[in-house]
């Protein structure tokens, strides 16, 4: 007798089930915008460690691209390792994305 067909649709508590949607909600922005959600969430969790508190916006898949291709792409090949934040966009460069 199968059990288990329904229990994806459950989580252990009202905590997990918020940071589940939290989950499916950016892997649903990155198919939106257009990014690979796996790749996207490697990377972001690689560079988070580094990254200032106030500027995580730049991690959000809508800028993603934009910041990926600011980041040095050879530090970024490595499975781990530092990663040099570049500096913020000017306020020019930020209209310019949008």
């Amino acid at each position: 007798m199968p059990t288990a067909r329904k229990s994806w649709l459950f989580f252990g508590s009202d905590d997990h089930a918020n940071a589940a949607t939290n989950l499916f909600s950016l892997v649903a922005s990155c198919k939106f915008h257009g990014l690979d959600a796996e790749a996207y969430l490697a990377d972001v969790i690689r560079v988070m460690l580094y990254w200032p508190r106030e500027r995580y916006v730049e991690l959000a898949p809508k800028f993603w691209a934009g910041t990926r291709a600011r980041l040095d792409a050879e530090a970024m090949k490595l499975p781990l390792g530092r990663v040099t934040v570049p500096p913020p966009l000017t306020a020019e460069e930020q209209a310019a994305t949008g």
